[in-house]
Order: structure tokens, then sequence, then C-alpha cells
């Protein structure tokens, strides 16, 4: 397919679905709770008529499945998905990021069947048992959780994550983790430092910050650090596009200070659960404001809130119109000549290594 801005198609990173049954207080849409779109979702004829099978046959190596305020597997028609682009391409990766609450044995026992050795299920599970994870993921369901994971880790062949932030709750019980995580056949446990506490936001959190680690369990960089722990000796079947990545990131020069991750691939381009398209996720955060220095976004006047509705599948226009549109020269512009807040913030060179480009430890 012809495109003028020489974007990157292998990679596509979807919201399913902006629905969420848990209320994380330091997830956008507990912090935002006026954001427009929360209740949103994809349907099956939807995503077919965007990502044709000659499109997914073509270009499509990855899926990653997430969204920014919501949880892929409360869509509806996420199973159908999910089937829908392995039978038309068995050896596409599917990369689905969930909390893993509220659905039936039943539910994941189909997921397990559709999913093959190509997939991974990212389970985002902070606590022990029902007490603990309920301190971050609030109104989690940990049984329903356990149940998904265990089909998955010993029904299904797909790469089974237990991604793990730290927090002050859970960084003395991390044996406990490892020990479910091996019981329920999972192949690997991410560990997570994150940014989001007092010591690194001074005080946004309040006075005192209940969820904050000890400092050996906070990221000391302006991003998240993250750490892999194998459970088995299983490799992801990521090369292809990890090699992509890494090749692309190696012959990427910064542009205005920034090394643009949507140029290289590991973001992939964004389609939300409203039908916009974004260069990637980081730019259709809604928050009311972000500032990088002496620069500063209002979401209300930003790019993609002022161009969501021509920029959308779900307007008349198909994916190459939308892909195509002359609305991407005045996006890319803005990045060479007075880089956008949000490409300051996420992608500037500082914090861009090999790693964070391809989204993976490579070493």
């Amino acid at each position: 397919m012809y495109n003028k801005y020489g974007w990157q198609f292998y990679h596509w990173h979807i919201e399913p679905s902006s629905k969420c049954s848990l209320r994380c207080p330091r997830c956008p849409r507990t912090e935002l709770p006026n954001t427009p779109w929360l209740q949103k979702e994809l349907s099956l004829e939807q995503f077919q008529n965007a990502f044709t099978p000659d499109f997914i046959s073509e270009y499509v190596q990855r899926f990653t499945m997430c969204g920014d305020v919501g949880d892929s597997i409360y869509c509806k028609d996420y199973l159908k998905i999910v089937d829908y682009i392995k039978q038309i391409k068995p050896t596409c990766h599917v990369y689905t990021i969930t909390n893993g609450s509220y659905k039936t044995k039943s539910w994941w026992e189909e997921f397990a069947r559709i999913s093959n050795e190509y997939d991974t299920i990212n389970f985002s599970v902070d606590g022990y048992d029902q007490a603990s994870n309920d301190l971050y993921r609030v109104n989690n369901n940990f049984k329903s959780i356990m149940d998904g994971m265990w089909i998955m880790g010993h029904e299904s062949s797909a790469f089974v994550n237990w991604a793990c932030i730290y927090f002050s709750f859970n960084q003395d019980h991390t044996n406990t983790i490892v020990n479910l995580a091996r019981q329920n056949g999972c192949d690997s446990i991410q560990w997570t430092k994150s940014t989001k506490f007092n010591s690194k936001y001074d005080g946004a959190y309040g006075i005192s910050d209940p969820l904050e680690p000890r400092p050996e369990f906070v990221s000391k960089t302006d991003r998240y650090e993250r750490h892999i722990q194998k459970i088995k000796n299983r490799i992801q079947n990521i090369d292809q596009y990890m090699t992509t990545n890494l090749q692309k990131y190696l012959h990427t020069k910064p542009v205005n200070g920034i090394i643009p991750l949507c140029k290289v691939g590991n973001r992939g381009m964004y389609l939300n659960a409203e039908g916009t398209i974004h260069p990637c996720s980081w730019t259709s955060f809604p928050y009311t404001t972000m500032s990088y220095g002496d620069k500063v976004s209002v979401y209300k006047e930003s790019f993609f809130e002022k161009y969501r509705h021509i920029l959308n599948i779900n307007n008349g226009s198909t994916l190459e119109e939308v892909l195509n549109h002359d609305l991407w020269q005045k996006f890319f512009n803005g990045m060479e000549t007075d880089t956008w807040v949000e490409c300051s913030l996420k992608c500037r060179s500082s914090v861009v290594d090999k790693d964070y480009a391809v989204g993976y430890e490579t070493n």
C-alpha cells in the first residue's frame, strides 16, 4: 500500500475497548473521570473494515492490544477479533495486555483455543491475593484472574507473562508472586519500577504516598525500568520485528532532540476505541495539560483533539485514506520544527536507549 509518510505498518497498537472494571488510582480514567470516550469499543465489523485480510497478510506482524484507559478483554467482540486475525495469519503476534478480572473459565478456554505459540498474554497483577491486589488494582477479582492465568498457562501455547509493578505492599512478597506465577504456568514475570510516586512527582500523591516502595524499587530515570525474570526456559516468537526495530533504532538520528519511536516501530501506530488513528498511544492521552520545560500542551487545543473526527475510520474514510491524509504532514512539521510536548516527554533522545526503542531487553 502506498503511503507518502513512510509509516511502518508491521506493528499496530489497538485499543479494542475503553471500558474497564477496575479503578486503579494512577490510571488516566481515574485521574480524569470526565474523559469523553470511556465507554467505547471496536466491533468486529469495524476492525474487519479497517484491517482487511490483504492488509493483515501483507503488512502486519504484530497487534498490541492495550488501551490508554481501557482493557482489551472487555470488548465484547474481542475473541472474534483475535480469531479473525489468527485465521488470516496464524504467525501474527497478538500481544494482549489485561488485568484479567471477571472473565469466566469458558471464556479463557476459548481464548486458549484461539491463541498459538506466536501470541503473548500479559496479566497486569500487583498483588498476591485479593486484598493485596485491591490496593492498586481496585475492584479486581483475584480468583477469576488466577483461573484465567492458569488456563492460559496450562491449556494454551501462548507465552504468558505476569507483569508486576513494585509497590509498598508487594516489595517484600516477591517470592510469593514468583511461586504463584510458577503454579499458574507463567513463562516469565516482568518486574517494573514505576515513576508515579511522590519522590518523582514532588508530592502529587499527598503528604505521604502509601503506595511508594523503598527507593531501590522506584525508577531512577524519567521512565519505567523493567526487568524480565524467566520462569520457564522458553523464548517469545518476537525475533523478526524485534530485530527490525533494533536496526531502525540504530539508524535513526535524533530530530530536534528526540528519537521518534513512531518511526522506529516499537510503539506502533495507534487505533483507539473511538476509531481515531494516532502515531502512538502517548499522543492520545487526554490529560488537561502536559508540560516539558517552558512548553505547555493544552489537550483541548492539541493536534489530535482538534482533528480526531477527521483522522478516524468511523467517519466514512478507509484506513488507507486516513493514513494518507495531508494532516499528517502538519503533524510531522510540528515534530521537526517545534517538537510536540508529548514527543519531548516520551521520546527525547536522553531517555530512548535500545531496550526502550525495541520494547524488550536486548541483552
